[in-house]
């Protein structure tokens, strides 16, 4: 499956691509930059764990031999903070794709009921790699 195929069925089917439950032209169109934008962000996450992975980027397995776009989804949307008593959060266990995607960004999340300060850093901190 060639790449720009295996984009169009992600956006498709993990990015919920269709059916539009929107009428307007400007709620389709937006729904649809969204869509792109969540795709594009698939794809850096995908291309970093392959050059973490030390995996060829042009590889004709393409970027999902690293992780695919559904395992990118949950695993990002697994990763939570409980708020608790005097300043301090629970982060959710880390799960192994959560943690190869923070890995391949290079982000030590390993934190031990972090204060908001040392969230703000981490978020900083993952800011930092993705530019890089």
């Amino acid at each position: 499956m060639s790449r720009i195929e295996d984009s169009f069925r992600i956006t498709k089917s993990d990015l919920e691509g269709r059916p539009v439950f929107v009428r307007t032209p400007e709620h389709i169109n937006a729904h649809f930059l969204l869509c792109f934008m969540a795709l594009s962000m698939i794809r850096v996450i995908q291309y970093k764990i392959l050059k973490h992975q030390e995996k060829d980027t042009l590889s004709i397995d393409g970027w999902e031999s690293g992780l695919s776009a559904e395992r990118i989804r949950k695993a990002l949307l697994s990763f939570n903070a409980d708020s608790l008593p005097s300043g301090y959060y629970r982060l959710t266990k880390l799960n192994a794709d959560l943690q190869l995607i923070l890995n391949a960004f290079r982000v030590n999340a390993a934190l031990r009921l972090p204060t908001r300060t040392e969230l703000r850093q981490l978020k900083y901190s993952f800011d930092k790699t993705a530019v890089m």
